[in-house]
Parts: C-alpha cells; sequence; structure tokens
C-alpha cells in the first residue's frame, strides 16, 4: 500500500525532471526570441495580413462571435492567472506534492507572462478598426504583437506535457494544444484584435522558450531553494 501511495505521487513528477541538454534548451530560447522579435520589427509596418483579418472579422456573429469574445475576456491576464492557480491547485491535490504544482504554475507564468514585454519592445498597431465588419469594444490600445492570449494556451499545453510526460496520457496535452491554439488564435483574429502574425509569433515563442524556463524553474531555482527529496 505503501509504495501503491508513492507511485501515484510520482505519477505526475514529469515536471521535475532534470534537464538533459540545459545548454541546448538556453539556445534554442536565444534563436526563438531573436526571430520573435524580427518578425515583429518586420511586421509592424506592415499590412500584408490585414485582409485575413477583415475577412475572419465577417465571421464574428452568432454563436461564432459570443465563443471569440468569451475566449478573449476569459483568458485576460487576471483571469488566466486565476485559471493558472486553480490548475495548479488540482495539480496540487492529485499529485500531493505541493513542489510539482508550484513548478507547474511557474513554468506557465514563466512562459507566457514576457510576451508582455515584446508588446511593449515591438509596439505594433492593432489591426485597423475602421476595415472591419464587427469592430471590437471597448478599443484595446495596447502592443498586438504578439497574441498573450495565445501565448498563455500554448504556454499551459507545454506544461502539461511536461508534467504528464512519461506516462500514458502524454499525448493529450499536444491534442488539447493543437485545438486549443487553432481555436483561440481564430477567435482573437476575427475578433479583429491580432494579426495571424501576432498568433504565430506567441507559438514561436512558447515553443522555443519553455524548455529553457522549465530548466531555470527546476534546475536553478527549485533545486537551489528547495531540494526534492528522494523517494523512501
Amino acid at each position: 500500500m505503501a509504495e501503491l501511495r508513492r507511485t501515484r505521487t510520482r505519477a505526475l513528477t514529469g515536471i521535475d525532471r532534470p534537464a538533459r541538454r540545459p545548454l541546448v534548451a538556453v539556445i534554442v530560447a536565444v534563436v526563438g526570441a531573436i526571430v520573435v522579435l524580427g518578425l515583429g520589427f518586420v511586421m509592424k509596418p506592415s499590412q500584408a495580413d490585414q485582409g485575413l483579418v477583415v475577412a475572419l472579422n465577417t465571421l464574428h456573429t452568432g454563436v461564432w462571435g459570443s465563443f471569440a469574445n468569451a475566449v478573449y475576456h476569459g483568458i485576460e491576464p487576471v483571469p488566466a492567472v486565476a485559471i493558472t492557480l486553480v490548475i495548479a491547485a488540482v495539480v496540487w491535490a492529485v499529485s500531493r506534492s505541493l513542489r510539482t504544482a508550484i513548478l507547474f504554475g511557474l513554468t506557465v507564468a514563466l512562459t507566457w507572462l514576457p510576451v508582455a514585454a515584446v508588446k511593449i519592445v515591438v509596439n505594433r498597431p492593432r489591426p485597423d478598426a475602421s476595415l472591419l465588419s464587427h469592430p471590437f469594444s471597448p478599443l484595446q490600445t495596447d502592443g498586438s504583437f504578439p497574441s498573450g492570449h495565445t501565448a498563455y494556451v500554448v504556454a499551459l499545453a507545454i506544461a502539461f506535457w511536461f508534467l504528464l510526460r512519461g506516462t500514458r496520457y502524454a499525448w493529450a496535452p499536444i491534442v488539447f494544444g493543437v485545438v486549443a491554439t487553432v481555436a483561440i488564435g481564430l477567435a482573437v483574429v476575427s475578433d479583429g484584435l491580432h494579426f495571424p502574425t501576432d498568433v504565430l509569433g506567441s507559438i514561436i515563442w512558447t515553443l522555443t522558450t519553455a524548455a529553457a524556463v522549465r530548466w531555470i524553474v527546476v534546475d536553478l531555482i527549485a533545486a537551489r531553494i528547495a531540494p526534492k527529496r528522494r523517494a523512501a
């Protein structure tokens, strides 16, 4: 019985494994950040993907319009932080490990939140609301690139994958991530609040930085502040 309890406790600890190739993770993160910033500055003066925003915005009616609005309001920064805390609490309850829950929450937050700094640095204007059939209200005046909403959902999916890797459910975050990213990417573009390249920039950012963030959280911070206890 004791062994069964220890197995259940360790079932969701994939996020706590030491990184095998931290240097590679860091290099990928640096290259990814350079690519994202480069894409942002290249697209900032361009309206090359405005046409797709206008086209998708014509569909912003009925059920889809309500869904897209709900997505935008539902995972703005404050609600997204609350959602992450609730999920982390569930992870704690299931894994019986506060450490695992904290690592999960920090991995999500530190992968996602730096996007706000990229927005400020790039400062790409939002799509031109005067061209839209269904302009979003209230008007958003902060930077458009990259999409924080997309970055959040991708960061969440990656953190779940780290958590579940090595288990029979490791496929689930991948499926969730693909479906949720497509749905939320289409939603924020059809809202008329983001360009498709804003969504692309977020995907590149999260996919390339998450492993380095997890290494920093697990190997550099947690390992020194609160070393992992060895199983009896």
